[in-house]
């Protein structure tokens, strides 16, 4: 039947292959590093100044002494990998660097929180809690472009 022959579908699977290639190629290994140190640098910052907000913004349960004490200890792995991978580590080297901090961030911090693989139960706080899970996703996607 004609719906089966191959020319019809070569075309498409060539312009979605060439749709993918300029979208990656917009991706500059400088751009996804800039990027993700505005991110991660604002999470630390915020992980500093505002370890109580980080619980409550994104969860139904008391920001605690203890829970701040450790999030705002957290914060110093957050500026000092935005130091690195800005200042110390060359482009080439920095990209896989951010990328795997990138994936890691979310399948630790946001998406376990949603589908509890390694915390099940957590109370999280939706629509805010979708900031999160958007963001790392986007970031491990542009780091992912960033590579190509």
């Amino acid at each position: 039947p004609a719906r089966h022959r191959c020319d019809v579908s070569v075309p498409a699977q060539t312009h979605i292959t060439s749709l993918l290639s300029i979208t990656m190629a917009l991706v500059e290994p400088e751009l996804f590093i800039k990027i993700f140190c505005v991110v991660m640098g604002m999470y630390g910052l915020q992980m500093l100044a505002v370890p109580a907000k980080m619980v409550t913004d994104h969860f139904d349960a008391p920001a605690t002494p203890l829970l701040q004490f450790w999030i705002r200890g957290s914060s110093c792995a957050f500026l000092t990998i935005v130091y690195l991978v800005k200042f110390k580590l060359a482009t080439e080297d920095a990209v896989p660097v951010a990328l795997a901090m990138s994936v890691a961030c979310g399948a630790l911090y946001p998406w376990n929180a949603k589908f509890g693989y390694l915390s099940p139960g957590l109370p999280t706080k939706y629509p805010m809690h979708y900031v999160p899970e958007v963001l790392m996703l986007a970031l491990s996607c542009l780091g992912i472009a960033a590579m190509m």
